[in-house]
């Protein structure tokens, strides 16, 4: 009975593992195809964002990276284009996506100090296992991708829309170009790009994972 508790107690711990190793896998994903500065530069050229724009593909960048570093730089208060005028509720909205990637940098270092704790807690529970865990967070990742990706392929507008609604609590999302031009720089079809980029690292780290397990276990 003891054995048995103490395999569940292990099991479990080695989902909650495996969680941790998902969040920390999708934060990192996100955080670092955020920092990829070349894809919107790409962006640029296949989407004709100089013509819709009438700025520059140099000036678009800079517009661009200044907004890359207000949202990732917690010391930058307020953000500001170069070639761009911005409402009041341009302006909140861009703190909200702040704010949601502060909370992911949040939570990938709590999960990276959960994953370090792992070896104190493998002292006692001997059958916990970083590789099982890893396997657990495979398997997750793998549903998310097929969940994600399905999607995408069926309406990538209306899951963009799907996606605002959950994380945004409002309407400011939705920018008028007259009021927020800045929305002619970032039309919807960026937004995929860089969805379908982060989805893809994903599915390499599943398969890292996977592969791991197969050979460690």
């Amino acid at each position: 009975m003891l054995i048995e508790s103490k395999k569940n107690i292990s099991k479990f711990i080695n989902i909650i593992l495996g969680l941790c190793i998902t969040l920390f896998s999708i934060c990192f994903s996100v955080i670092l195809v955020l920092n990829l500065t070349f894809i919107y530069k790409v962006s640029i050229e296949k989407f004709n964002l100089v013509k819709d724009t009438g700025v520059s593909a140099e000036d678009l960048m800079i517009n661009y990276k200044s907004m890359i570093n207000y949202i990732r730089n917690p010391f930058i208060e307020e953000l500001k284009f170069k070639d761009f005028a911005m409402s009041s509720s341009g302006q909140i909205h861009f703190e909200e996506v702040k704010d949601i990637f502060m909370n992911l940098y949040i939570m990938m270092f709590i999960s990276m100090v959960i994953l370090i704790l792992f070896k104190v807690i493998k002292k006692v529970l001997v059958n916990i296992s970083l590789i099982k865990a890893l396997n657990y967070s495979s398997n997750m990742i793998f549903i998310l991708f097929g969940v994600i990706t399905t999607m995408i392929v069926v309406d990538f507008s209306k899951t963009f829309v799907i996606f605002h609604n959950i994380f945004f609590d409002n309407s400011y999302w939705i920018f008028d170009p007259i009021t927020d031009p800045i929305i002619n720089a970032l039309p919807e079809m960026v937004f995929m790009i860089y969805a379908l980029i982060i989805i893809m690292f994903l599915l390499v780290e599943a398969i890292l994972f996977k592969v791991i397990y197969y050979k460690k276990r």
